[in-house]
């Protein structure tokens, strides 16, 4: 009976302090509203939001619909184009689109400056400098005239997808 009391007693703490976290969540309302928002910022063609550089008009470049009108002709199941955060690379414009259903593998396709003297490098080592907060690493690519490809290694199609662009724009 010693033994029931003290454990009875810590039961019904334990059940008052779990009711109490549940009624202070009820109380601040809904917590996604709550959540900060991400900052955006505006200039001329491109959106920075949270740090990432995003340019909306990327969905239209003529050389990045030819790549997804090819990957359909060749019987992959292509998610639709996204803009994406060119800066990573330090290119004009980028895309990613999701293939055969591994949405957290896209298809990323970087629209470089011919220029740029990362890009001789990378098609001589197959790997492209990129930047991510501050810091630069290479990372590996499929470089194409001005255009880096990044599919991640995980991806099944990977080497079949890296071969037909190969074939189809080297």
């Amino acid at each position: 009976m010693k033994k029931l009391l003290p454990l009875l007693m810590l039961m019904l703490t334990l059940t008052f302090v779990l009711a109490a976290c549940n009624d202070d969540k009820k109380e601040t309302g809904n917590a996604d509203a709550e959540a900060p928002k991400e900052e955006q910022v505006s200039t001329d063609e491109t959106t920075e939001v949270s740090g990432e550089i995003v340019d909306p008009t990327s969905v239209d470049n003529e050389f990045f619909k030819t790549v997804e009108t090819l990957l359909k002709e060749k019987g992959y199941d292509v998610g639709e184009l996204k803009a994406t955060d060119h800066g990573f690379f330090g290119a004009k414009q980028a895309v990613a689109m999701e293939i055969d259903g591994e949405d957290m593998l896209p298809l990323q396709i970087y629209d470089l400056d011919p220029a740029d003297e990362n890009l001789v490098k990378a098609k001589e080592t197959g790997m492209g400098m990129a930047t991510f907060e501050g810091e630069q690493g290479e990372i590996p690519v499929l470089a194409i005239d001005h255009y880096y490809f990044f599919l991640g290694e995980g991806h099944p199609a990977q080497k079949d997808i890296y071969k037909l662009l190969e074939e189809t724009y080297k």
